[in-house]
């Protein structure tokens, strides 16, 4: 859905935002604020001897509820027609709130072990179905709320850094507590919003999309299998995994990683990493001719290769640099997992439930796997006086399988136009709408000439370039600037400028005066 400017004013970056961000599409920042504020500070367990994520019991047993949810929420989710699903949300978010408080509570003499698989199970489905829930909500967002909405999302995780190490004992329980309660709240009123679309996609529709991306048709059985775990998703799943994995290990051998938090009082690898990853991930959106997962996956690598090579140093600026690293690695990670799962769902072949479900379950199982295997390396490595520099080697040669798993992806539009398996679409929807008789036909093609010809004219009479041209003639036909950044190969930022121009040669100041001239 394309957000139109407010009268009198060009269709700018400002009115833009205004249009495409609300507040309650926020909300899952408030999952990734109680990841931090559970994990790495200590609010919710001020007795514990350090800040790392595997520094309590009860976080195995979250950790692997998660993984568990995620993957089966997905799954059961992406099986069934996409309607919100307001019990479920509103029991996850009392589920979370309610282990963050029996997680916080002191031994309690027999009753010890019980509350702590209480907390870890309820945490673990509470924040990953809230999770699966925020992506299957996310992908029902346009393209530009999504792609603002999803990055901006971390600016929670920021503000959580600046507060939350400094809330101790009952206050620091209570701020954490509610923050999946809020995550609920808004993901209640996100239902709400007569902006996100619920209808579910027509499964002719997913098989049409498969056929044009080259993908052939299968059996009931295969389709399912097809539409849930599509290759994307799947390779997408796998880097997420073998990057968390990494992070995780290094995170449980290093030494001295309590010690960032004495930096002038505040979480600066957070900070930093928060920060970073908006910024970055802004200018990949904005400038980046065709996104691809791939493309910025080679600006996270190296984060992560850093990070590792950074471990068997113990001094507090490579500990800080590396806690820094992690963090800017998981913020650009988790934002571009859910990014692109959305966008895949909302162009057809994957459903975003079962893709967020799959992909941020392979990425928790990356780290309570990573952590385990840290912990239980680590009496090894630092018996040896080389131990930690063979394992940071170990795991930079592991982490070079990525690029095995997931290899470049070739845009579809070009390759298949190369390959010969999909033609390239002309601008105008006659090509998109079934024709049923030679006369209707003939209309459409009437109705493109007299299309063709306003173009030309406006574009001749108000001294249009030939790229102007191009883009009124989608906008002619109301095409979407996302639409029309998939058909030209175009960034968000060009294609906006361009639009932009276009209005203030064409003294216009919305879509809707725009098609008037065509009238």
């Amino acid at each position: 859905m394309a957000h139109s400017s407010a009268p009198g004013a060009a269709p700018g970056a400002l009115s833009r935002l205004e249009g495409a961000l609300k507040l309650r599409y926020l909300g899952i920042g408030f999952i990734w604020a109680w990841i931090y504020g559970s994990y790495e500070t200590f609010a919710v367990y001020p007795e514990r001897t350090g800040v790392g994520i595997n520094a309590d019991d009860s976080w195995i047993i979250s950790a692997t509820a998660v993984v568990v949810t995620m993957f089966a929420t997905g799954l059961l989710l992406g099986r069934r027609p996409a309607v919100p699903h307001r019990q479920l949300a509103l029991a996850s978010s009392i589920a979370a709130a309610a282990g963050t408080v029996l997680s916080a509570l002191p031994a309690l003499g027999s009753y010890y072990v019980p509350v702590l698989f209480a907390s870890g199970l309820l945490t673990g489905f509470g924040t990953g179905s809230l999770y699966v829930l925020w992506g299957q909500a996310l992908g029902r967002l346009d393209a530009e709320s999504a792609e603002v909405a999803i990055p901006s999302a971390s600016l929670v995780t920021f503000a959580g850094a600046l507060v939350l190490p400094y809330l101790p004992g009952l206050a620091g329980v209570t701020a954490t507590a509610t923050l999946p309660l809020l995550s609920g709240l808004l993901l209640w009123l996100t239902y709400r919003d007569p902006a996100v679309i619920w209808e579910e996609i027509d499964p002719r529709d997913r098989s049409n999309a498969r056929r044009v991306s080259g993908e052939s048709t299968r059996d009931g059985r295969s389709e399912i299998v097809s539409a849930l775990l599509p290759a994307p998703i799947v390779r997408i799943s796998a880097l997420a995994f073998l990057s968390y994995f990494t992070v995780g290990c290094c995170g449980a051998l290093q030494q001295g990683a309590d010690d960032p938090f004495t930096v002038l009082g505040l979480d600066l690898p957070t900070l930093i990493g928060s920060l970073g990853g908006i910024v970055l991930m802004a200018c990949f959106v904005l400038f980046a001719a065709r996104p691809r997962f791939d493309s910025l996956f080679r600006l996270i690598a190296p984060l992560v290769v850093g990070s590792a090579a950074l471990l068997p140093w113990a001094d507090l600026r490579a500990v800080f640099l590396s806690a820094t690293l992690v963090s800017l690695a998981d913020i650009m990670l988790t934002i571009a997992t859910v990014l692109f799962v959305t966008d895949a769902a909302r162009r057809g072949p994957v459903n975003a439930a079962a893709g967020v479900g799959i992909t941020q379950g392979s990425l928790q199982l990356g780290v309570l796997l990573g952590n385990i295997t840290g912990s239980a390396a680590s009496p090894l490595a630092a018996a040896s006086p080389t131990g930690l520099f063979s394992v940071a080697l170990g795991l930079t040669a592991f982490f070079a399988l990525a690029w095995l798993l997931y290899p470049a992806e070739r845009d579809r539009h070009e390759g298949g136009a190369r390959r010969g398996t999909a033609a390239p679409k002309p601008v105008g929807p006659i090509s998109e709408l079934p024709i049923g008789s030679t006369a209707e036909a003939t209309a459409e093609g009437g109705r493109e000439s007299t299309l063709e010809t306003a173009c030309n004219a406006l574009a001749e009479s108000h001294g249009l370039s030939g790229r102007e041209r191009e883009i009124l003639g989608y906008l002619a036909r109301g095409r979407s600037q996302p639409y029309i950044r998939e058909e030209l190969v175009l960034s968000r930022n060009t294609v906006a400028s361009h639009v932009k121009h276009i209005y203030q040669k064409l003294d216009v100041h919305s879509r809707q005066e725009l098609l008037d001239l065509f009238e």
